[in-house]
């Protein structure tokens, strides 16, 4: 009887044994690995972190409650209402994203995206098939140029049937009395870029977008040049 539940725990501690060493050629400095068949991470051995690092601010994504981060966008979705954001470190990411769907992730890059909120740049123009397609182009390069590869601060609102973030993005500019942060849904209205939508009920910056939206077709920039 002993031998029989001995020979179980050697079977059992083999089979886990080669379990680790097949994934330990692919662990990276976060102790997990990216399964390319399920296109998702996997911790195999999460590396401990010290306590006071700046993930165990980062929690859970939960309705109504509004969490900001911070990341990189490093590129415009070609629906020219969203941008992907990557985050450096692998644990605040993997507690963002946890609860998102497959389209609204990539794990292997470390980067999520966020569905702009009151914008649709795509949405905001009509005409042919082919002057849409050459204005989502024309958003496409005006938004890379003023976000790829830069410094952003995001504030994050989980939709949970659509298991996405939608929301704000801020970015860093330079004005006569130094840096500020730049609300860039707003921005966009003022550009003519998008007209100002109203997805679910009356935004807390209700004012300044129909301010924003009223420039823009007074002075006829973007949308409302055509």
């Amino acid at each position: 009887m002993r031998f029989g539940k001995l020979v179980r725990f050697s079977c059992m501690s083999l089979a886990i044994f080669i379990l680790l060493s097949g994934c330990k050629s692919k662990l990276d400095e976060d102790g997990g690995y990216y399964d390319e068949k399920t296109r998702s991470y996997k911790y195999v051995k999460p590396k401990r972190r010290d306590m006071s690092d700046a993930s165990q601010q980062i929690y859970a994504p939960r309705v109504g409650e509004v969490q900001t981060i911070g990341g990189t966008v490093t590129r415009i979705d070609e629906d020219v209402k969203s941008v992907w954001i990557k985050i450096e470190d692998r644990k605040p990411y993997m507690i963002l994203a946890s609860s998102l769907s497959g389209s609204n992730r990539d794990d292997k890059t470390k980067t999520l995206r966020l569905n702009l909120s009151y914008v649709s740049p795509a949405g905001s123009i009509a005409g042919s098939r082919r002057f849409r397609e050459q204005w989502k182009k024309y958003v496409i390069q005006t938004l890379s140029g003023e976000l790829q590869n830069r410094k952003i601060l995001a504030e994050l609102n989980f939709e949970e049937r659509s298991r996405r973030f939608i929301g704000t993005l801020y970015r860093s500019v330079k004005t006569k009395n130094g840096e500020r942060a730049q609300d860039v849904n707003l921005w966009m209205v003022q550009q003519g870029l998008s007209f100002y939508f109203i997805d679910r009920g009356k935004s807390p910056k209700d004012k300044d977008y129909l301010k924003a939206q009223q420039m823009a077709r007074k002075s006829k920039k973007g949308v409302w040049h055509y």
